[in-house]
């Protein structure tokens, strides 16, 4: 699959290590196909230039620590900074980003993945920085048990997810009542001659 594979080996052959503004348009239309679909998010994408793009990505892999996101603290955070100063680019998109480069320290910030690793939490606060830094290390921890990285488990819960989510009901229909017609003017009279009659 392009993201998971020929993304990061393409991420790795750079120097510096950065995305084009291509990737990173591609990236957010994969990141919609994962998530609720909101338009104006590949928009903003497109309107980046390429130097905005390649600055941006590359200062944030340079920034990323090599121990990984594990701890809450201005270094790891740090790295996410220029991704999230960019239009449309909010904690998921960057962890989307840095999960390309990164794989075996940053999961995406998948919903399936954040169900499983985190405890509930606001909708404000569900897509924040900090909530991605504790995903992170969440995971990695999971993923040291297991034998496997990150991204692989953020994966695997996804497929896992996908597997057994129900599918949405059909909406039902409710047949409309079928409305009386209208007498036609004859009909009418002839009503009211018959009930004038049955009075009399």
């Amino acid at each position: 699959e392009w993201y998971f594979e020929k993304l990061t080996k393409e991420i790795a052959k750079r120097d510096p290590k950065h995305m084009t503004s291509a990737e990173l348009v591609k990236l957010v239309d994969w990141k919609l196909t994962r998530g609720k679909f909101r338009p104006r998010l590949l928009d903003f994408a497109k309107a980046h230039s390429a130097a905005t793009v390649r600055d941006a990505t590359a200062a944030a892999i340079t920034l990323f620590p090599t121990a990984g996101i594990a701890d809450l603290d201005d270094k790891h955070a740090g790295a996410l900074v220029p991704l999230v100063a960019l239009k449309g680019i909010g904690p998921a998109t960057a962890s989307a980003v840095l999960a390309a480069a990164f794989p075996s320290a940053v999961p995406f910030m998948s919903d399936e993945v954040m169900a499983v690793a985190l405890p509930p939490s606001s909708s404000s606060d569900a897509y924040s920085t900090p909530r991605l830094l504790a995903l992170a290390e969440a995971v990695r921890a999971k993923a040291a048990n297991v034998g496997m990285t990150a991204g692989e488990v953020e994966r695997a819960v996804y497929s896992e997810a996908a597997l057994t989510k129900k599918p949405k009901a059909a909406p039902k229909v409710v047949p409309k009542k079928a409305q009386p017609s209208k007498p036609t003017k004859a009909a009418a009279e002839g009503e009211a001659e018959a009930e004038t009659e049955a009075e009399t």
